[in-house]
């Protein structure tokens, strides 16, 4: 258990444990993090859980990730296995998939959220939002280096690969040579520390900041659809994310796909990934997960043991060299 101001249950499976929270009658001023524990033994990741009953009971996520932490990357959906692009870009998975999968590559995920809208919309049938199936993601999308999908003019999370983060419009010629990772929004909510304001409907949603020094990114969810927690507007989106530290800041798919989750360690199941939101999936109230087009994560690449052997073959060969080359931030060659 971590003690603070106020501690809320949250239900995962299998297990039911306790997270820090803390509860205000409204996002005034900034949230002060210097007091929040890291997210298990993460380093570099903070999580805090918000409740509030004004103006309505909403229910709120956050991640506050430091980009400057030592081998700490980022990773997002890759291609799908019959990539055609503008067709069938990606597989919808969950994020609780997304990150347990994850596992058993280099690219291990230690917390994520969903991130980028996509189609067909509704899922063509046979097929539904509850099962696995081909998406199309309606921006752009890097994973590892490699197009996903191309930019259509949204604004996007970008990646880039010496680790520094931005947040853009991204259209169809966008150049990708130096790009690690990305995904893309529906609008922007937060620009220069000023929320933007939209229309008055309230859902589940999933937000995207980042720092006026580029160095913390925040992951955000906001539950909604439930007695507990209606929902947010866009507007409070923005205004959420700078409460929390961004200066600019994404609305990114949300409803039923806005999910949080990661790889609980203490799980003694083999599956450690748990939520950390409640999502309604297709549902109104029940905790139920959707499939989603693409998603966005946290890992931490492994130092090798042979310094400049960045691929682990026990080597320092061309492959490192091409390693190094696309990425400098793994290191310098050493023979």
């Amino acid at each position: 258990m971590r003690t603070v101001t106020v501690l809320r249950l949250v239900l995962c499976t299998p297990l039911a444990f306790l997270l820090a929270a803390s509860t205000a009658l409204a996002q005034s001023g900034l949230f002060d993090w210097s007091g929040v524990a890291e997210l298990g033994s993460y380093p570099g990741i903070k999580y805090a859980a918000v409740s509030v009953s004004s103006p309505r009971s909403i229910n709120i996520d956050a991640l506050q990730i430091d980009t400057t932490t030592p081998n700490l990357r980022f990773f997002s959906t890759s291609r799908s296995s019959s990539w055609i692009e503008n067709v069938k870009e990606t597989r919808r998975k969950t994020t609780r998939t997304f990150i347990s999968e994850s596992q058993t590559t280099e690219t291990k995920v230690v917390a994520a959220i969903n991130a980028g809208p996509w189609s067909p919309w509704p899922p063509v049938a046979p097929d539904d939002w509850n099962t696995e199936g081909p998406a199309n993601m309606l921006g752009l999308a890097v994973s590892e280096g490699t197009l996903v999908s191309p930019g259509s003019g949204a604004p996007s999370v970008i990646v880039e690969n010496g680790g520094t983060v931005s947040l853009a419009s991204t259209g169809s010629g966008y150049d990708i040579t130096n790009v690690q990772t990305a995904v893309t929004g529906f609008s922007f909510v937060l620009s220069n520390g000023n929320p933007i304001g939209g229309g008055s409907d309230v859902h589940p949603r999933t937000g995207i900041g980042l720092s006026q020094d580029d160095r913390y990114i925040y992951l955000m969810t906001i539950d909604g659809r439930q007695l507990f927690s209606e929902g947010a507007t866009t507007g409070e989106v923005g205004s959420w994310l700078k409460h929390f530290g961004a200066y600019t800041g994404l609305n990114m798919d949300g409803g039923g796909s806005t999910t949080m989750a990661w790889w609980n360690p203490d799980n003694s199941d083999s599956d450690k990934s748990e939520l950390l939101n409640h999502p309604v999936g297709t549902g109104w109230g029940l905790r139920r997960e959707r499939n989603v087009g693409n998603n966005f994560g946290v890992y931490y690449v492994t130092e090798p043991s042979n310094p400049g052997d960045f691929d682990g073959d026990g080597g320092v060969d061309g492959s490192d060299f091409l390693l190094q080359q696309r990425d400098p931030s793994v290191g310098l060659l050493s023979d």
